[in-house]
């Protein structure tokens, strides 16, 4: 089973719709709690995608920085697998800043 992101967009008049999704491996989570990001990511749901962007920048920047974080990565799992969500994470934050966050 994976960890699933998404962004729901409500405008008026439209049925809400998913803006942004991207998925990952749930055995992230000792990385995603060493550089700071599990509450933007597991404890978000229904807030502002923007509320979030700034934890999830500041996170990717110390995943893309301290090679270090290897060690946390469960077997079969590159550290530039967890980067790449990351930054399809940030980049959707900040483009759909006003969609609510959705987890599964």
């Amino acid at each position: 089973m994976s960890f699933v992101f998404q962004l729901i967009r409500d405008d008026e008049g439209f049925p809400p719709a998913v803006v942004f999704e991207d998925s990952t491996t749930p055995g992230l989570v000792p990385l995603w709690e060493a550089i700071g990001v599990y509450d933007a990511l597991y404890n978000s749901d229904g807030r502002p995608a923007r509320e979030v962007a700034r934890a999830i920048a500041y996170g990717l920047d110390k995943a893309s920085q301290d090679a270090a974080l290897a060690k946390l990565m469960p077997p079969g799992v590159s550290q530039s697998e967890a980067i790449r969500f990351l930054e399809n994470v940030n980049r959707g934050c900040n483009t759909h800043g006003a969609a609510w966050i959705q987890t599964r």
